[in-house]
């Protein structure tokens, strides 16, 4: 299954979803970002392409900022809050995977979105 979506800040591809696991790739456009949001799972990252900025946020709302670049994973436990940014003038790359159901996300990137591809 193969599954590509136009997002207002680049493209969200869907390479496999279960209730089990999820597994694609968010492609960042230059200067672009996904707004503060949390997963009720936790968040495996790997920076694929270019760089990324992840802010973790804490529950008094100080936050972190974590630099990927290529090559570089990052963990974020469930219900943290974090944004994802690009602020280089070149595309980013993330794999993300999560382990549980995010069902609900995904449907929400489906229905939201323009589809490029979907191949099942």
């Amino acid at each position: 299954m193969t599954e590509i979506y136009k997002i207002p800040q680049g493209k969200m591809i869907i390479s496999y979803s279960d209730k089990n696991i999820s597994i694609g790739l968010l492609e960042l456009n230059a200067n672009e970002l996904l707004p503060k949001h949390n997963r009720l799972v936790k968040e495996e990252l790997t920076q694929i392409y270019g760089s990324s900025i992840i802010e973790i946020f804490d529950e008094d709302n100080s936050s972190q900022k974590i630099i990927l670049k290529a090559g570089d994973n990052l963990e974020i436990q469930e219900g943290k809050f974090h944004i994802h940014s690009n602020n280089s003038e070149d595309v980013s790359i993330t794999l993300w995977k999560f382990e549980g159901d995010i069902a609900n996300i995904i449907e929400d990137i489906r229905k939201g979105s323009e589809t490029i591809v979907k191949d099942k």
